[in-house]
């Protein structure tokens, strides 16, 4: 059994007649800009203050001109506006209507979907929705759900989201058919058994997790590696990178990659002035590890040389010197004075590299 079709009011009666849409949707628009009206064919949302800046005019812009048939056009109007303002007197009072205001992007997606859903239903020889049936719904969603090729042929299939938007026009407007003042669906139609348009479309469930969990031979071994790092490394990497900062502050350096200079010329100025805080601090000279030294006696290094187990690097950083291990730092400590030779920094020298010894 049927439900009887509700008689239609008079088509100048519909409540949002004249409205400024933005002022009753809320929407804020700057001084002068132009304030889209709901009588109009076109509301143009360009000028909405917040909108995000990747939405393009192609969905600020409703043409409602894009719909064939001109009492429909008031219709998908009305469908609109009681997204974008569902707090207006008409609207809260629909049983299904959305309670929440649709967002300027979700709007223009349904006045898209339901323009080419009124648009196939003209071609279709539907004239009104009264006339709209179960076998209509199943028909447009396979329209949008096959992709059509030749001779009539299915050539592929579109994307469940696509599905769920043809489902979603039909359903909004049996939704909100008792706000239409020019033509109004069969409110006893419940296509689907009355499903979501989820369901309908056969989405994949939001919950499922498309990637496979990992085993435990995997992920076991991963944890507990990612544990030890910031329970037992962690904290002594934080220290040691305060006691770098620590040590570059002393002498006045922050250490950093970008406070390294180059320079033309050999620093001996700046390896005096740190020479001698080590010697006005009584301060020992960095040490390298003893796998480094190694590392120079293997390089070449003699065993007597003074400055073997020294750490040229850390000297150089703190002296603000961009340090390249192809140099000698070449030194002489005295008692009250310091002098320094060097080409830390620079090119190895043709000559011998001279050792250093404390005079």
């Amino acid at each position: 059994m049927t439900a009887a079709v509700l008689p239609l009011p008079h088509p100048a009666s519909s409540p949002f007649a004249g409205a400024d849409i933005c002022a009753q949707a809320g929407l804020t628009l700057p001084p002068g800009a132009s304030r889209p009206n709901f009588d109009d064919d076109l509301w143009d949302f360009s000028d909405v203050a917040g909108l995000p800046v990747v939405l393009g005019l192609n969905k600020r812009r409703f043409s409602f001109a894009q719909i064939t048939d001109p009492r429909w056009r008031l219709t998908a109007k009305e469908l609109i506006f009681a997204m974008l303002v569902p707090r207006h007197e008409a609207v809260a009072e629909l049983p299904r209507a959305y309670r929440l205001p649709a967002h300027i992007a979700t709007a223009s997606g349904r006045l898209d979907e339901t323009a080419q859903l009124l648009n196939w239903l003209t071609g279709q020889g539907v004239s009104s929705l009264a006339a709209v049936g179960a076998h209509h719904c199943e028909a447009y969603l396979a329209h949008r759900r096959y992709l059509p090729g030749e001779h009539g042929a299915v050539a592929g299939e579109r994307s469940p989201s696509i599905r769920r938007r043809a489902a979603q026009a039909i359903i909004d407007l049996l939704s909100y058919g008792e706000l239409f003042t020019t033509d109004r669906p069969d409110p006893g139609l419940r296509p689907w058994g009355g499903a979501t348009a989820s369901a309908v479309a056969e989405m994949p469930s939001r919950g499922m997790n498309k990637t496979p969990p990992l085993s435990d031979d995997v992920l076991r071994p991963l944890l507990a590696a990612a544990i030890y790092l910031t329970t037992v490394i962690g904290p002594h990497a934080v220290t040691l990178n305060k006691q770098v900062r620590e040590s570059s502050r002393q002498h006045g350096r922050s250490g950093g990659d970008g406070d390294l200079t180059h320079r033309s010329r050999a620093p001996v100025a700046e390896i005096t002035r740190l020479l001698e805080h080590y010697v006005r601090e009584s301060e020992p000279l960095p040490m390298l590890p003893g796998r480094w030294v190694a590392e120079r006696l293997a390089a070449g290094w003699q065993p007597d040389d003074p400055l073997l187990p020294v750490a040229l690097n850390a000297l150089a950083r703190q002296a603000g010197l961009a340090y390249r291990p192809g140099g000698v730092l070449a030194a002489k400590v005295q008692l009250k004075h310091v002098a320094v030779a060097t080409t830390e920094g620079y090119p190895a020298p043709a000559a011998p590299r001279p050792s250093c010894s404390p005079r």
